[in-house]
């Protein structure tokens, strides 16, 4: 396997994504207390579980390309590999901080679960690309790559943090 520049610079991309979507949640969990902390944490490990049960299944991002880069079909590559991971991002970014707006237990839990599962996904893409020879790296981690992107976007221009009030 060969190590390029661009190769180091979606790695780094990729981290920083997994990092951001687990420091919101951890900062969501943190800022609960006493029994509503458990559950969000429960909330947060279901979603790795939740991405154990669709492992088998082959429904990850890392099984969905590679059935498509096997059937040599361009836009289901574009599609699964390029379109789909960058509306995931977006979606689970605005869905997240939505839900940390709104306040409402159940929706944090949700979008606790949901971040879990495709920061999962993005860490399992990663192992196969480094695993198995039959796609290439570039290729591999081209969802990776825009779930990286739409989520710095969102991290960048979306996030704010709540703003303290003034006290008069």
């Amino acid at each position: 396997m060969r190590w390029d520049a661009f190769t180091v610079l979606e790695q780094v991309l990729i981290l920083l994504t997994i990092s951001s979507q687990l420091w919101i949640a951890i900062k969501v969990i943190m800022a609960s207390s006493g029994a509503e902390q458990y559950v969000r944490v429960m909330s947060f490990c279901s979603g790795l579980l939740l991405f154990l049960l669709s492992r088998p299944l082959g429904v990850t991002f890392a099984d969905l390309m590679l059935r498509a880069r096997v059937q040599d079909n361009l836009l289901s590559l574009a599609l699964i590999g390029g379109l789909m991971p960058f509306l995931i991002g977006v979606a689970v970014s605005e869905a997240t901080i939505l839900a940390m707006r709104i306040g409402n237990p159940v929706w944090v839990r949700t979008m606790l679960i949901v971040a879990a599962f495709t920061a999962s996904q993005a860490a399992y893409t990663n192992y196969i690309a480094l695993t198995t020879h039959v796609t290439s790296l570039d290729r591999a981690f081209i969802p990776n790559l825009c779930y990286a992107i739409a989520v710095g976007i969102w991290l960048t221009f979306r996030y704010r943090d709540a703003v303290p009030a003034r006290r008069a």
